[in-house]
């Protein structure tokens, strides 16, 4: 078995804020080490282990990676990650509190870069788990969303507190699929790479076709389906930067009428141009400006990121990654079982990436 490697450039800075000149009688913590070491080949998918020196006198005995408190056992705090990008800057934000009132922090920063596809006998071999080369990137299929800015988040305060404030949020240019994932896609899909998925009945009740957007995925499975392709799941900016199609602050793909809505997304109930129930075949209705269909209603679409309540107040200015911690995964979009409130650009879904639904679907972006 030939087992995937990635390489991990991680810079580590240190900081201390002092609370005057108070002595902490317990000791200043420090971290003495980590497990990957600093420099180390590392996964996007893992385990961080914090070791602090054993005078460390943390109150409450938890510090806080990236928001989330992490209980300390034996002066060490172990960190579960996942879906890192790969290619991507990274950081785990690690702060504490001493019981003097002294603050500590560690910002961790890395990249995790794949190498160059390992050769066998002179024959490139696949990623681990899947029985078939991945195909070469069919970009006949996707569009490339150009470099800029936009303001994320909720124009109007109409929408829920998770999908404010508003905040600028700078990207790099990224291919994106034209449609979401067909079920004759991700048929291919499991045909060429043995990939064990049984929902097929499920399926053909609410995508009937080849054409229609495949559901009854996890975040787990889409993310199979991306690695296998030679793509990626999006990020949830990219989501909705690209979603909105070059319209600023507005709330729906096509503008702010709501009235016009049937012509333009397969949602809850019928009417104008959407005759579908259920699901529609990819593309029945007018792209928006980057030439995407389908980006509101049709099918909810999962993205790489874990949710965070509070991410919109601490992300980075360019290129987020969503939270390193989390329990649940985003969905953007809106389907065709759910009303019109859920197709604006900036509505945020959550869900267990474990499990799934009959509207649940994908696509997926290349580029970085």
């Amino acid at each position: 078995m030939v087992v995937k490697r990635f390489v991990v450039v991680l810079l580590v800075m240190v900081f201390f804020v002092g609370c005057g000149g108070e002595e902490d009688s317990g000791g200043v913590a420090t971290v003495v080490g980590t497990v990957p070491a600093i420099g180390s080949q590392i996964d996007p998918d893992g385990v961080l282990v914090i070791n602090f020196d054993d005078g460390a006198n943390i109150e409450g005995g938890v510090v806080t990676v990236n928001g989330d408190s992490i209980s300390l056992v034996n002066n060490q705090a172990t960190v579960v990650f996942s879906g890192l990008p790969v290619g991507k800057p990274f950081t785990f934000d690690v702060s504490w509190r001493n019981t003097d009132g002294t603050k500590g922090g560690v910002d961790t920063v890395f990249r995790v870069n794949q190498l160059e596809p390992e050769v066998v006998d002179g024959i490139q071999q696949p990623p681990e788990g899947v029985q078939q080369p991945p195909k070469e990137i069919d970009t006949t299929r996707m569009v490339l969303i150009p470099a800029g800015s936009f303001e994320m988040g909720d124009h109007f305060d109409e929408g829920n507190n998770i999908e404010r404030p508003v905040h600028r949020v700078e990207l790099d240019a990224f291919y994106m699929d034209v449609n979401e994932v067909t079920v004759g896609q991700f048929k291919q899909f499991v045909n060429q790479s043995g990939y064990d998925y049984d929902l097929w009945n499920e399926v053909a009740k609410y995508s009937p076709g080849d054409d229609y957007p495949m559901v009854y995925v996890n975040w787990n499975d889409a993310t199979a389906y991306a690695k296998w392709a030679g793509k990626r799941l999006p990020t949830e900016v990219e989501w909705e930067y690209a979603a909105r199609g070059g319209l600023i602050g507005k709330r729906y793909p096509w503008g702010d009428d709501i009235n016009v809505a049937r012509d333009y997304v397969n949602y809850g109930g019928t009417g104008g141009k959407d005759k579908w129930e259920r699901c529609s075949p990819v593309g029945s209705f007018a792209a928006n400006g980057y030439g995407l269909y389908d980006m509101a209603g049709n099918v909810w679409e999962w993205c790489s990121d874990w949710y965070g309540s509070d991410y919109y107040s601490k992300s980075p200015l360019r290129n987020p990654q969503g939270p390193g911690l989390g329990g649940r995964r985003v969905l953007r979009g809106g389907s065709w079982r759910i009303f019109i409130v859920t197709l604006r650009v900036a509505y945020r879904g959550l869900y267990n990436p474990a499990l799934t639904s009959l509207n649940f679907g994908f696509r997926c972006v290349s580029g970085f």
